[in-house]
């Protein structure tokens, strides 16, 4: 961990990953990850440190290639080229799982707001590209740069899978990121610790949560 962390709030962002209802205990069905519902408060501590606050939803469509028929089948391999591998149905378009945790901003009180998963054929990850290619922009990037934005703080859900993409999608369109371990989880409690590092060879910085953020008049990791 890096200790405290400086930041310019006039260059600073927050995207809050998938913060939905869905991928929680709420919704016990879907994919519930444990200890989701405790994120929102550092979510929101995190709207506080940054300028402007995003956030992504997965906007699945019932039926979608991904789906698994029965809980056995989840994360059995499918091999399409926005297909990896098999989900439980969830976050499914005008259902309770596709709406945000309790607590939470409204939906249109974000600066942007970034639909995802609405082919039936895909299942992007990442909060900034619609394929795996990543050639199809959601526009997030773009909003981030016309906003002079160079840092991104992120949490969400969850850690081993859409944040951990979204991450590097930021890293590789040359932001600096900032992740906020107490505003994510993993779905793998397990996959934490090879994520963490994983990430932090590729650039980002963490922090345990978002006391160790904190303003300057000089630029983050300079």
């Amino acid at each position: 961990m890096a200790g405290t962390i400086k930041i310019v709030k006039s260059k600073t962002a927050s995207i809050d990953v998938d913060p939905q209802k869905g991928f929680s205990e709420l919704c016990p069905a879907e994919l519930p990850v444990e200890g989701a519902l405790n994120i929102v408060e550092e979510l929101l501590h995190n709207h506080q440190k940054a300028s402007v606050c995003l956030v992504s939803r997965d906007m699945h469509p019932s039926g979608a290639l991904w789906e698994a028929s029965s809980p056995d089948e989840m994360l059995a391999s499918v091999g399409l080229p926005e297909v990896d591998i098999k989900w439980n149905p969830h976050c499914i378009v005008g259902t309770l799982g596709c709406e945000l945790l309790p607590g939470l901003p409204s939906i249109r009180d974000y600066d942007f707001q970034i639909n995802k998963g609405l082919d039936p054929d895909a299942h992007p990850y990442g909060a900034f590209y619609h394929d795996n290619a990543e050639k199809l922009s959601t526009g997030g990037i773009e909003f981030l740069r016309a906003k002079e934005i160079d840092t991104v703080i992120v949490g969400g859900l969850a850690l081993d899978f859409c944040v951990k993409k979204s991450v590097e999608q930021l890293l590789d369109a040359n932001f600096k990121v900032i992740v906020n371990l107490a505003s994510t989880r993993a779905v793998i409690k397990q996959n934490s610790e090879s994520v963490i590092s994983e990430l932090s060879e590729k650039g980002a910085v963490f922090v345990e949560n978002a006391v160790e953020i904190q303003f300057t008049n000089a630029s983050v990791l300079d």
